[in-house]
């Protein structure tokens, strides 16, 4: 196709907004057919098309609010209309596909075009808008219209319908319709399935159901066990019991007891957890009450990892109280105490406070962690210079991995201030310290030419002291779910590497 206004909307914006753009389009694309199956209004089921293109195409269209020539607004009438397609959605998407505008600018058009096709030939014309548009943002804002119609219309017949459809259109159509039944009528969906020739995708599908049964009625998959397929049952209760946790925690708590207490089965801990999370979302303060009476007979370690995760969301509420439960709680294995996941919360919204809290910490590891979790929130900011007075009030031993912390954040944010800065460190040690953060990052990117770089090495090598180094993790290296946040937090805690030079540790920017 030629470019069209919208590509030179585009090409102004430039590419990187282009992919958002259309991410979100496509994101709320299918957040509007999902959610809608909920609603039992039928005056959304005639005008869905419309509304969407209307509200969604057109933004998308003149993104910056200039005067750029908007995509005409599609008439139904003009399929009846025109001269030239006498009529027929087929020729119109035809025309469609072959004139001189995006796909994406006339998303409206497509929308209506394929509503009425679809009225006339069924899922059929999915395998249509495969073949021309493939996987496109459009092509799925399409098919899932389509979709989202044939199940509120008839979801059995639209799935007896999507049985038949081509390899390519089957697998996507059915899960989709699956998961839409799922929300309305799972019994229904389940039957269906039941006798239904799935193939290879059986298993997928059935998972797909269950998924979406657990979020919209998880309490009713647990009361319609018996309906599932046995295979699926301890899935289906599983994913119910989470559903649970997820939308009314308080009731998921009796689920605990029916669970092994068993170390090498971490369902019970994994429930415990969901929770914990969402229920200290809700009301944090009983969230906080629950957790403290929770019983784990022989495990201290489970309850320490539930209260971390209250008092991270408890902190954003009262402050206060989530620092004094953190206190009462005795030194953990790993010798700091819950403080440190307190002064973090509270140092993403409010440094001054974070700061406040900072005298209440128990001494050792856990203050030091503490103290860097303020300054990288500091640097984040912006403020460099109370980055570098909080940390004067750190012993000696402790200033080097503050220090690095710091500049690292420092150093990626704002390179060329931290290099300006090298000659108003407090300390040669420090300056040492700031040198190494960028060589660490910068030292063959091109920011540092060769005589910065060859000045910045003489002053790491002229140092007394041992340099921290900085070492990155990624979240699939801290563990299994519930055990994240206390991974990341011993992570934090460490402050030696293997070969016992001093390091500190950030989350890894990929």
């Amino acid at each position: 196709m030629q470019k069209s206004t919208f590509s030179q909307v585009t090409s102004r914006l430039g590419l990187v907004v282009l992919g958002v753009a259309l991410g979100v389009l496509s994101c709320v694309v299918y957040w509007n057919l999902t959610t809608d199956t909920n609603s039992n209004e039928s005056t959304q089921s005639d005008s869905f098309a419309d509304s969407l293109a209307n509200e969604e195409s057109s933004s998308l269209a003149n993104p910056s609010g200039s005067n750029v020539e908007q995509a005409e607004t599609f008439d139904s009438s003009h399929i009846q209309s025109d001269s030239t397609t006498d009529g027929d959605p087929r020729s119109v998407w035809t025309a469609l596909l072959n004139d001189d505008k995006e796909d994406i600018a006339q998303l409206d058009m497509f929308l209506a075009v394929t509503s009425a096709w679809a009225s006339q030939d069924g899922l059929k014309v999915i395998d249509r808008v495969r073949e021309s548009l493939g996987y496109s943002v459009v092509a799925n804002a399409v098919v899932l219209s389509v979709l989202h119609q044939a199940v509120k219309t008839d979801p059995h017949a639209a799935f007896q319908s999507a049985v038949s459809l081509s390899s390519q259109s089957r697998k996507d159509a059915l899960s989709s319709i699956v998961g839409l039944w799922a929300q309305t009528d799972p019994i229904s969906a389940l039957e269906a399935m039941n006798s239904a020739n799935l193939g290879g995708s059986r298993n997928e599908l059935f998972d797909s159901l269950i998924d979406a049964w657990s979020e919209s009625n998880p309490k009713n998959l647990l009361a319609s066990l018996a309906e599932v397929p046995e295979r699926l049952r301890e899935k289906a209760e599983q994913q119910g019991m989470f559903g649970v946790a997820r939308t009314s925690p308080p009731d998921a708590v009796e689920f605990l007891s029916e669970l092994p207490n068993d170390p090498n089965d971490d369902r019970r801990y994994e429930l415990a957890f969901e929770i914990a999370e969402h229920w200290s979302r809700i009301d944090a303060h009983a969230a906080l009450d629950w957790v403290l009476t929770i019983p784990f007979p022989g495990e201290s370690r489970p309850q320490r990892l539930l209260l971390s995760k209250v008092l991270s969301s408890l902190a954003r509420e009262d402050p206060n109280l989530a620092l004094q439960a953190a206190l009462n709680d005795p030194m953990g294995r790993f010798g700091h105490g819950l403080e440190l996941f307190v002064v973090s919360s509270i140092a993403q919204v409010d440094t001054d406070q974070a700061t406040s809290m900072l005298s209440r910490v128990r001494e050792g590891a856990t203050k030091a962690a503490s103290y860097r979790s303020v300054g990288r929130a500091l640097a984040d900011q912006g403020n460099f210079d109370r980055a570098m007075d909080l940390g004067l009030s750190l012993s000696d031993d402790q200033q080097s991995n503050y220090y690095c912390a710091v500049f690292s954040r420092w150093a990626r944010s704002d390179p060329d201030s931290l290099f300006k800065s090298m000659d108003r460190m407090p300390s040669s040690h420090v300056k040492a310290q700031a040198a190494y953060n960028l060589l660490a990052k910068y030292r063959n990117s091109g920011v540092l030419n060769d005589d910065e770089v060859e000045n910045l090495q003489g002053i790491v090598n002229a140092s007394e002291h041992a340099i921290t180094r900085v070492a990155t993790y990624t979240d699939s290296f801290v563990g299994s779910q519930y055990d994240r946040e206390a991974a990341i937090l011993r992570r934090e805690l460490e402050s030696h590497g293997p070969d016992g030079a001093p390091i500190v540790f950030e989350v890894s920017e990929n």
